[in-house]
């Protein structure tokens, strides 16, 4: 395997210039490093953009157009070189250099590893500012299946360091996979994502597969990247963001949540999914819509290798 392939780095573009010309310039030296782009906006002037600026990058167009966040990066995995590891991230983030090779280091060092990520703290693209208020510490979530990123808007002072590993997921932000591993999880090389989740909650259906089949999952407490999402506390979602979501949170359910589940687990999924169902029913009835069609879809249901009492564990009481 030559040196420049060891990781692909998978990112999909939609109508983001603004911000690959800040992010891109922190990615073009990393070492072992080849990235691979998806345009899904098909957007005539970023192609110009980076066959001008980056010749060296691969660019994509999928005949369909917009495939969406799961299929769009098993599309990038599919057609780009192999490669040891797979570098998902988003076109919004700095990545610090440190964080990125000390993944790479932990990863290597580690054969049984499957995926593994760092702090991403917010970037405050309009003023071009790094800050040290935390984006994602890692993705965690209650027995009811509620999921969120650990530690969003607060000032990291340290304060989750030493239990930085209880996690039950990494965001699809920016992560790494162990490429020998994504065949693992659906016996297809390809298909990392369930290509049924469009967008959201696409990181917390893979996070659950992988748990599923026993794989490890670490998160590094030094800083991967700067992320330029609006911070979730207080943002409130557009109808066609909270559509997805919950389409995709069903779907995530379906294909995970596991008969054997104490009855306690049962009772609390049962109850936020009343609470859910009522808020939308009071504030945006037309999110309700999307029921039927999550329950329509031919769901892939995640392989199983370890107890439904193991997997318990990993949500919170």
């Amino acid at each position: 395997m030559s040196e420049q392939n060891k990781v692909v780095i998978g990112m999909i573009s939609y109508n983001d210039k603004h911000y690959l010309e800040k992010a891109l310039p922190k990615l073009i030296d990393l070492p072992e490093a080849r990235i691979v782009i998806l345009d899904n906006a098909q957007n005539d002037d970023i192609k110009k953009y980076l066959k001008k600026n980056y010749p060296q990058i691969t660019y994509l167009r999928h005949p369909k157009g917009n495939i969406g966040f799961s299929r769009g990066h098993n599309y990038i995995i599919k057609e780009s070189s192999k490669s040891k590891y797979y570098f998902c991230l988003n076109t919004d983030i700095l990545i610090e250099k440190n964080g990125y090779t000390n993944c790479i280091k932990v990863l290597d060092e580690n054969e049984t590893l499957t995926m593994i990520s760092g702090k991403l703290y917010h970037w405050d693209f309009e003023n071009n500012k790094k800050t040290n208020v935390i984006d994602t510490l890692g993705i965690i979530g209650s027995r009811g299946h509620h999921f969120w990123d650990r530690g969003q808007g607060k000032i990291d002072k340290g304060q989750y360091d030493d239990t930085i590993n209880n996690v039950f997921g990494v965001s699809g932000a920016a992560f790494f996979v162990r490429r020998l591993d994504i065949k693992k999880l659906y016996g297809v090389d390809s298909e990392l994502f369930d290509e049924t989740i469009f967008m959201y909650k696409d990181d917390v259906d893979l996070a659950y597969r992988m748990r599923w089949l026993g794989l490890k999952i670490k998160f590094l407490p030094d800083v991967l990247g700067y992320h330029a999402r609006t911070l979730g506390k207080g943002k409130k979602k557009s109808l066609f963001e909270a559509k997805n979501s919950y389409k995709n949170h069903l779907i995530m359910l379906r294909s995970n949540v596991d008969k054997k589940y104490k009855l306690q687990t049962k009772l609390s999924i049962l109850m936020y999914e009343i609470i859910k169902f009522l808020y939308y029913l009071i504030i945006k009835p037309k999110v309700l819509t999307v029921i039927p069609q999550a329950f329509k879809m031919k769901i892939r249901k995640s392989q199983r290798t370890i107890s439904s009492k193991k997997m318990e564990k990993y949500f919170l009481k």
